[in-house]
């Protein structure tokens, strides 16, 4: 659940398409950022005559810098040693941070692999040794912290990969240390979370691991440097967000984890599309409240081509630590050679940064730092970071898989040949689960892009009772009140109402679009 976020139970969903732009260019200019806007309706002559002051949208704070460390080495040093001394300024934070915790150790398991151009089978896996560096760093702070090495396998066997990439020894090189399937939930178990499905007409549910969902736990995301097939990069971020949806609850491969990729309908032109968006909505549902508590970039060695299994090695020789996810991840895009200078649309030929566009749309709403201006090196420097970039080849399918026809699934609203990297999502919406008694209702709602926003309350036959905001708003994440009050000051009677937030859709010809949730009004 977010921070500011107050539930309000739920039944129904539905998208307006059918919003009257003459009467948003007469509130905007025709020049002007379109706002969206519910046609007026006249007040009710029982209502009071007094107009209700519209009340303020608050954005919620975010950081203004993320601290890094990084270290080169050179391959007559040892990756053990690389991570370790990457590892070192973050002592204190990992101490103070474990304290009373089960500490969740994630690593990077996506399968094994008979193609990878070093003859290593475990390349597309975090690589054993560094995660024998970040035990030892744990145990030199506590030796008896709880430790569980942790992941769902999305393509594997989880067994069978722990075995393959070597990471079985470690339960007798480490006493204590366990490894743990998070597919099945008898040891961590599920909580369910709520979110939107890909056309914003309804919300669904889907199973997550506690392990990412609870503060009990402080996890370490500890991956490598990897090109992927429908993102164009996967790093620290995506092996949260990735492993917290349950690869299935009974052994099929629909499950939630597919479902995360479009449905499982198999209609791969709308994965990437789908992907994205998923990653982006689950952000602003974890983010606010269970970010990893540190991140780890091993990029001793990283994966060029067709990852994130079949892609060949790239010898590096430098890693980075933080506790933003997000700005270890721009770090890793660097070191990978995408260009710093943002592209919009893509240009195939020069990857870019802003490629990534689940990573740009995450940290504009927000929920971490994926700009360098924002970085602090607390370890290392910039300019030391630039002398280990490799230029990685891309995935063979990095220019045609991020186009698609047709209309399913509608993530972005588009419409014929689109590109995911010229689409931004739509805002996302909190979505309500919850009664709360009048006087005390927020609604909270994240921005990847600027946008004019319109979000108000109306019955629940669509008649509008109160605007809660009307203007134009840059990314963020934002939570609006509602005191239970009409837009004459009257206290409205308990019930259902709607809550419906409006905005500008830049891509498709700037269509004007709302989505709207039904929420419960108790007195």
């Amino acid at each position: 659940m977010l921070r500011g976020a107050v539930t309000i139970r739920t039944s129904h969903r539905k998208v307006i398409m059918s919003v009257n732009r003459r009467e948003i260019l007469k509130l905007v200019g025709a020049g002007g950022a379109a706002l969206i806007g519910v046609p007026a309706l006249a007040p009710s002559p029982a209502l009071a005559a007094e107009p209700a002051a519209q009340p303020a949208v608050t954005p919620i704070a975010s950081a203004t810098s993320s601290d890094v460390s990084f270290v080169g080495a050179s391959s007559s040093g040892t990756r053990k040693k690389m991570i370790q001394d990457v590892l070192e300024p973050w002592r204190a934070t990992v101490a103070a941070g474990i304290v009373g915790k089960t500490v969740i150790l994630k690593p990077n398991l996506v399968g094994l692999s008979s193609t990878s151009g070093s003859g290593d089978k475990a390349l597309p896996c975090t690589h054993v040794d560094a995660l024998r560096a970040v035990l030892d760093f744990l145990r030199s702070i506590s030796p008896s912290v709880k430790i569980i090495i942790a992941d769902s396998s999305a393509v594997s066997s989880t067994s069978s990969v722990w075995s393959g990439a070597g990471y079985t020894a470690l339960t007798s090189e480490y006493p204590g240390i366990t490894l743990q399937d998070l597919n099945d939930a008898t040891a961590i178990p599920t909580v369910t979370q709520t979110i939107w499905k890909p056309d914003l007409s309804a919300t669904t549910t889907i199973p997550i691991s506690r392990a990412f969902a609870d503060p009990q736990y402080f996890v370490i995301s500890v991956t490598r440097p990897k090109t992927h097939d429908t993102l164009a990069m996967t790093g620290t971020t995506k092996n949260i967000l990735m492993a917290a949806p349950m690869r299935s609850a009974t052994g099929s491969s629909a499950g939630p984890k597919r479902l995360m990729h479009g449905g499982g309908t198999g209609a791969k032109p709308a994965e990437a599309k789908c992907l994205s968006y998923n990653v982006f909505q689950l952000a602003n549902v974890l983010y606010p409240s269970y970010s990893p508590g540190l991140s780890v970039l091993d990029a001793w060695e990283g994966m060029e081509g067709d990852g994130p299994v079949g892609g060949k090695s790239v010898l590096q020789y430098c890693a980075v630590a933080g506790t933003d996810s997000l700005a270890v991840d721009r770090l890793q895009a660097m070191l990978m050679g995408l260009s710093d200078t943002a592209t919009e649309p893509v240009d195939a030929s020069h990857p870019s940064y802003t490629d990534i566009r689940y990573l740009k749309w995450i940290s504009d709403a927000g929920l971490g730092n994926y700009d360098l201006n924002k970085i602090n090196f607390i370890l290392g420097s910039l300019n030391a970071a630039r002398g280990y970039i490799k230029k990685y080849k891309m995935h063979s399918r990095y220019a045609s898989e991020v186009g698609w026809t047709g209309e399913a699934p509608d993530v972005l609203g588009s419409s014929g040949s689109h590109n995911v990297r010229l689409l931004d999502p739509r805002p996302f919406l909190q979505p309500q689960t919850g009664e709360v008694p009048a006087g005390d209702a927020s609604f909270t709602f994240a921005l990847p892009v600027g946008s004019g926003v319109r979000l108000g309350i109306l019955t629940a036959q669509g008649t509008e009772v109160r605007e809660l905001v009307n203007t134009n708003l840059g990314a963020g994440r934002y939570v609006a009140a509602w005191d239970g009050r009409d837009s004459h000051g009257s206290h409205v009677p308990a019930g259902n109402y709607l809550v419906r937030l409006g905005f500008t859709e830049r891509a498709a010809g700037a269509r004007e679009r709302s989505v709207e949730d039904r929420i419960t009004l108790r007195r």
